[in-house]
């Protein structure tokens, strides 16, 4: 198409008749017959005259032949119609910077799991949904992972085009996150719950994780490896857990909570049928009520313990001047203390010092072992003794046999005699430890039972200002200064 004739001129210059344009970003080149130009004159030139002039115009790169050819083969009706000649390669845009999670997925703050089964077909617990993540001091919490580079392009002039620098990931680190050696991983500083603000891409680990309101169906069962803050209360049948401090905002209303430290509640501690409180430090409340309390350390109540079973290891106190103790036990290792013991109605209660109360149930516990076992001793012994009268009357080997083995039975049994024995005498040296153990009150009523050690006393009329301690394993009732 388009061949040259011998003695026939052609146009000077394909530029006279085709005119080129390339695309403000490089990439694309297209061509097109001037208006006006008649078939035959575009019939004048091939496709090497094209790239030729296309070269000339500034495209060194990308010429589609495919295009060359519609080029060429324009109908007259698309005379001004613009024909793509070339392409470019654009740039290929690498990955940025991003942060991957080594732990469980904590970047929601407060968020908890959902319940496994909602339909219920699995009898799952709705009150459980999944425990808040937490990680120990050097646990790897992320991995920033830098950029990856992307591929540069090429225009149509036959110039690279730079593909984008991705941008690397800045991180911020909390009080409770830290680098390792290289910078390029994030590691917890404390115990707490890892945490991620993702619009300043900020990482720590909170040693206190934080409900903001109360702990219910919204919520779930709440267990933590560190302390916890309840913003409101915790609901019957709902369970807190922290190996650390547990402050409650509002009551524990029949709900369960249990910590490896203090538990302060705002308001009070209501047990109901299944609610309790446990703490390896103290615990303080304004008021328990039909409760289980139990402490490591202290129970200290503002107001009032009324109809509940409260341990401490060390004091039990009710401090407001018109704190009462009544119905229920309490028991404490040194000291309780409160205004007004039991009620005008004689309400039985029970107030006990010296030792904690599974210390006297062991006691009681051994010493009932040690009466069984001289009973199966006595009976032993008779045996052995029916046996040897036989033997005196006829020779007998099998009664021989008989009173080696319960010889033997009755060596064990003064084994296990013996093993009891040294144990009630160590729980007899931690009764004399705490012979300084006292309970005091400014008003005692009739049907208060007082039990220091082994030592038991009961109110029977209304006393004023005393003070019960032990003297000579008897209990001692003096004025309370």
């Amino acid at each position: 198409m388009g061949e040259r004739r011998m003695g026939q001129e052609r146009e000077p210059d394909i530029g006279s008749v085709l005119e080129v344009e390339i695309g403000l970003d490089g990439l694309a080149a297209r061509a097109r017959w001037k208006p006006g130009t008649r078939p035959e004159e575009r019939a004048r030139w091939n496709s090497a005259d094209v790239e030729s002039f296309l070269v000339k115009s500034g495209i060194h790169f990308g010429v589609a032949e495919e295009g060359l050819t519609r080029l060429l083969n324009v109908r007259a009706d698309d005379e001004a119609g613009w024909v793509e000649v070339a392409r470019g390669i654009p740039p290929e845009p690498g990955q940025p910077g991003r942060i991957e999670w080594l732990t469980q997925d904590s970047k929601a703050e407060g968020a908890q799991g959902e319940p496994q089964d909602p339909s219920g077909a699995n009898r799952v617990d709705l009150r459980d949904r999944g425990g808040i993540p937490s990680v120990s001091p050097g646990t790897p919490l992320v991995r920033v992972v830098p950029p990856i580079p992307g591929k540069n392009g090429m225009s149509v002039r036959g110039v690279s085009i730079p593909a984008p620098t991705p941008g690397a990931i800045t991180v911020v680190l909390g009080p409770g996150a830290q680098w390792n050696e290289d910078h390029t991983t994030v590691l917890a500083r404390v115990a707490g719950h890892p945490v991620y603000n993702p619009r300043r891409r900020w990482i720590d680990v909170q040693p206190m994780y934080r409900v903001q309101g109360d702990v219910d169906y919204g919520v779930g069962h709440v267990s933590f490896e560190g302390s916890l803050h309840i913003g409101g209360s915790v609901q019957p049948g709902f369970r807190v857990k922290a190996s650390g401090d547990v402050v409650i905002d509002g009551a524990v209303d029949g709900g369960i909570v249990e910590s490896g430290g203090d538990v302060k509640v705002g308001a009070g501690i209501y047990g109901g049928t299944r609610g309790s409180v446990r703490a390896g430090g103290s615990v303080q409340a304004k008021f328990i009520q039909q409760g289980r309390v139990s402490a490591e350390l202290d129970v200290v109540a503002e107001r009032s313990i009324l109809h509940s079973e409260t341990t401490a290891g060390r004091d039990i106190q009710v401090i407001s001047p018109a704190g009462t103790i009544a119905g229920g036990t309490c028991t404490a290792v040194h000291r309780i203390r409160a205004a007004v013991l039991g009620s005008p109605m004689a309400v039985p209660t029970t107030v006990a010092v010296g030792l904690p109360q599974t210390v006297r149930d062991r006691w009681r516990s051994v010493q009932e072992e040690l009466r069984r076992i001289d009973g199966q001793r006595s009976k032993l012994r008779l045996a052995i003794q029916v046996l040897e009268k036989r033997l005196q009357v006829r020779q007998d080997p099998g009664a021989v046999g008989m009173i080696q083995k319960l010889q033997r039975d009755l060596a064990e049994l003064d084994e296990r005699i013996q093993e009891s024995r040294l144990e009630l005498q160590m729980i007899a040296e931690d009764m004399r430890q705490f012979q300084d153990a006292a309970v005091s009150a400014h008003k005692v009523y009739p049907g208060v039972k007082i039990i220091i050690g082994n030592a038991m006393y009961t109110v029977i009329q209304e006393m004023d200002r005393v003070r019960f301690t032990l003297d000579g394993g008897e209990i001692r009732v003096s004025s309370e200064g």
